[in-house]
């Protein structure tokens, strides 16, 4: 599976807010994409996805243009998270993520014995077997954002967007959740990319990172960013620290 930008602007009307992107996703690889309040990550994701068109330049998916894609056949190929709280507190656990399999279910939605086994299989990785016919309504959030992670396992894509997975959570919650992904990539072959505030809990795990900075995009290893002195730039008056993995106020 894989995922390039060429050229890439993204932003809303005439309103350019990253541009001139040009990186690749690595695949089976967990990649963690940083930047401060504003500038432009969901956007990015959002244009990437194909969820808004972009004001220049092309995303291929698998080598095709990713707006030639229906969305059935998108769905196939990629599953998003979206930054939200989790809904759909009426229905139980395996019914919402049993949503993800309506690309391969028909018109009517019924599953067949094989879609059942995807949606089971997909609870079960992500640690909800206990709860699978539970109500949504009564899981903790940390257990809601793994209903959804199991609902994009459910749809078997090889690619897997997710804007902000760790919101609304505590700090456990969260590096349980930012390992559960790095499983996922390196033990199921999936390709993961992902945003965040949480650095603390997602560098330690990223394979890559991605970085906006000043409206544009600086992809690589965390140590060759942090070598570069790129890390430093993310964020006003916070510093990288490499011992640490996470970012510390610059002291005045």
């Amino acid at each position: 599976m894989s995922l390039e930008a060429i050229n890439l602007t993204a932003g809303y009307g005439t309103h350019a807010i990253v541009s001139e992107v040009n990186a690749t996703l690595p695949a089976c690889a967990t990649t963690v994409l940083i930047g401060a309040n504003g500038s432009g990550k969901s956007t990015l994701l959002r244009t990437l996805t194909a969820s808004q068109p972009a004001l220049k330049g092309r995303v291929l998916l698998d080598g095709r243009d990713i707006t030639s894609y229906s969305p059935s056949k998108l769905a196939r190929r990629l599953s998003l998270v979206l930054t939200d709280r989790t809904g759909g507190g009426g229905l139980r656990v395996n019914e919402l993520v049993g949503i993800g399999r309506h690309p391969y279910s028909g018109f009517l939605g019924r599953m067949s014995a094989a879609d059942r086994e995807a949606v089971a299989r997909a609870i079960d990785i992500v640690g909800l077997g206990h709860k699978a016919t539970s109500f949504v309504a009564s899981l903790s959030d940390g257990e809601r954002q793994k209903a959804m992670i199991a609902r994009a396992l459910a749809q078997s894509t090889g690619l897997m967007v997710l804007d902000e997975p760790t919101s609304f959570l505590d700090v456990a919650a969260r590096f349980e959740i930012t390992e559960l992904l790095s499983r996922l990539s390196h033990e199921k072959g999936k390709t993961i990319l992902l945003s965040t505030h949480d650095t603390a809990a997602a560098l330690g795990t990223a394979d890559n990172i991605w970085a906006i900075c000043s409206g544009r995009l600086y992809t690589g290893h965390v140590d060759d960013l942090h070598h570069d002195g790129i890390l430093d730039m993310v964020y006003p008056g916070m510093k990288y620290d490499p011992v640490a993995k996470d970012f510390r106020r610059i002291s005045s």
